[in-house]
C-alpha cells in the first residue's frame, strides 16, 4: 500500500514536471512579434537616411513607394498563409514565415541598388504578412477566455518593443553607420531558427478540426489547457465562402473596414513620422526620438485599453481608441514645439498602433478556430490596401511640395471613419462557436 500511494505521488509529481504554462507560448510569440515589428518599423527610422543615399537619387515617393510594396507582399502573405495555416497547421507557417522574413532582411541591407531593395522588400513583406495572423491565431488559441485581449496585447508589446528597438538603434547607427546594419539587424532571427522549430507546438484547436484527436489532447494537457471539443471542419463550412455564411456577410465586411484603417494609420504614422516631424523643423535624432514615443504611448495605452477590453466590450474600447488617434492626431497641427508634442505623439501611438492590436483582437474572435486563420489572413490581407496606402500618401504629400501637416489632416480623418466602423460592428450579433 505504502508502496503504491508513493508510486502514485511520484508519477503525479512527473506529469506536474511536464505541465507548461500557456504563458510560455505568449511569451514566444511575443518574441516572434518583436522580430516582425522590429523589421517592419525600421524602415520609418531609414527612410530619411535612404533620402539622403547620394548613389541612389531617391525621392520622397519612391520611398513611399518601397513602404507600399513591402506592404502588398504582406497583403499577399496574410491572404495566402491564413487559408494555409487552416489546411496545415500554424507551426509550420510560423516557422517558414519567420525563415522568409529573416533572409529578406538580410537581402535588403546588402541590396547593390534601389530595385533590389524593392524586391527584397516585397519578399520580406510575404513573411511578415504571412507570420501576423497566423501567430494571432495561435495567441488566441493558447490564451484563457476572459483574458484574450490581455494576453494578445501582452504578446504585442513585442511588436512595440521591435519598433522602439528600431528607433533607439536608428539614433545609434544611421549617423555613423548609414542605414544598412539596421537592415542586416532585421535578420538576426535566423539565429534562433532552431530554437523556434523545437518550442513551438502546433494548435490543439486546430488539431482537433483535423481528426487528430490524440495529440490535440497531449499539447493541451501538456499546457494545462482543457481538451478541445472533437469538431473536424468537414463538419461546418470552411475556407473562403465560410466568411460571408451564417450571417457574416456584413461583419466581414465591417472588419475589412476597420483593418483598412487601422492599417492605414499604423504604417502611415510608423513609416513618416520621423520624416514628417523633420521637416516641421526637428533635428534627425529628436524626429527619431518621436518614433519611439509613438510606440511606448502605445504600449501603456494598449494594456489600459487591453484590461477594459476584457472586462467589458473590445468594439466600444477600439472605438474609443480610433477616436483618440483622430484627436491626438489633429492637435498635432495645432502645437508646434514643447513637452506637450511628445504627449500628443504618445496618444497617437495609443489610437493607431494600440488600437490596431485590439483590432486583431475583435476580428480573431468573430471567427471559430476552423476557419479563424482564413478570417485573420482576410481581414488583414484586406487591410493591407489601407497599409499601402498609408505610406503612399506620406510619399505623396512631401513629393507635392504640401505642408507636412496635410499628412496628419489625412490621418485624423481616417480615424474619425475607424471610429464609426468600429462601433457599427455593435449591431451584429454572430457567435464564432
Amino acid at each position: 500500500m505504502y508502496g503504491e500511494g508513493t508510486l502514485a505521488i511520484q508519477d503525479l509529481a512527473i506529469i506536474k514536471e511536464h505541465v507548461r504554462s500557456p504563458n510560455i507560448i505568449i511569451a514566444l510569440c511575443g518574441l516572434l512579434i518583436l522580430f516582425d515589428g522590429y523589421d517592419l518599423i525600421v524602415y520609418g527610422a531609414v527612410a530619411p537616411a535612404l533620402l539622403g543615399e547620394a548613389s541612389w537619387g531617391l525621392t520622397p515617393g519612391m520611398v513611399g513607394r518601397a513602404a507600399s510594396i513591402t506592404l502588398f507582399g504582406m497583403l499577399l502573405g496574410a491572404l495566402i498563409a491564413g487559408t494555409l495555416a487552416d489546411r496545415i497547421g500554424r507551426r509550420k507557417v510560423i516557422i517558414g514565415s519567420l525563415l522568409s522574413f529573416s533572409v529578406m532582411m538580410i537581402g535588403s541591407g546588402l541590396a547593390p541598388n534601389f530595385l533590389a531593395f524593392e524586391g527584397t522588400r516585397f519578399l520580406a513583406g510575404l513573411g511578415l504578412g504571412a507570420l501576423f495572423p497566423t501567430v494571432t491565431a495561435l495567441i488566441i488559441e493558447f490564451s484563457p477566455p476572459k483574458r484574450k485581449a490581455m494576453a494578445y496585447s501582452i504578446a504585442l508589446l513585442g511588436y512595440l518593443a521591435g519598433g522602439i528597438i528600431s528607433g533607439i538603434l536608428g539614433m545609434l547607427l544611421i549617423q555613423t553607420y548609414g542605414w544598412r546594419p539596421l537592415m542586416i539587424i532585421g535578420g538576426a532571427p535566423i539565429l534562433l531558427l532552431p530554437f523556434f522549430i523545437r518550442l513551438i507546438p502546433e494548435s490543439p484547436e486546430w488539431l482537433a478540426t483535423k481528426n487528430r484527436q490524440t495529440e490535440a489532447n497531449q499539447i493541451a494537457n501538456q499546457y494545462g489547457l482543457p481538451n478541445p471539443v472533437a469538431r473536424p471542419a468537414a463538419s461546418r463550412q470552411v475556407g473562403i465562402r465560410s466568411l460571408f455564411s451564417e450571417g457574416r456577410l456584413l461583419p466581414t465586411l465591417n472588419a475589412w473596414g476597420i483593418h483598412f484603417c487601422s492599417l492605414l494609420l499604423t504604417f502611415g504614422m510608423v513609416n513618416w513620422l520621423p520624416t514628417i516631424m523633420n521637416k516641421m523643423g526637428y533635428d534627425l535624432g529628436s524626429a527619431l526620438l518621436f518614433s519611439v514615443t509613438l510606440n511606448l504611448g502605445a504600449a501603456v495605452g494598449l494594456l489600459i485599453g487591453a484590461r477594459i477590453a476584457d472586462r467589458g466590450n473590445v468594439k466600444i474600447v477600439v472605438a474609443g481608441m480610433f477616436l483618440l488617434g483622430a484627436c491626438s492626431i489633429w492637435l498635432l497641427t495645432q502645437v508646434d514645439q514643447g513637452l506637450q508634442v511628445y504627449g500628443l505623439v504618445a496618444l497617437a501611438g495609443t489610437g493607431t498602433i494600440g488600437t490596431q492590436i485590439l483590432a486583431n483582437v475583435l476580428v480573431g474572435n468573430l471567427y471559430p478556430v476552423e476557419i479563424r486563420g482564413t478570417g485573420l489572413g482576410f481581414s488583414l490581407g484586406i487591410g493591407r490596401i489601407g497599409g499601402m496606402i498609408g505610406p503612399a500618401i506620406g510619399g505623396a504629400v512631401l513629393g507635392a511640395g504640401l505642408a507636412p501637416q496635410w499628412n496628419f489632416y489625412i490621418f485624423a480623418s481616417v480615424g474619425v471613419l475607424g471610429c464609426f466602423l468600429a462601433l457599427m460592428t455593435l449591431l451584429y450579433r454572430i457567435k464564432a462557436d
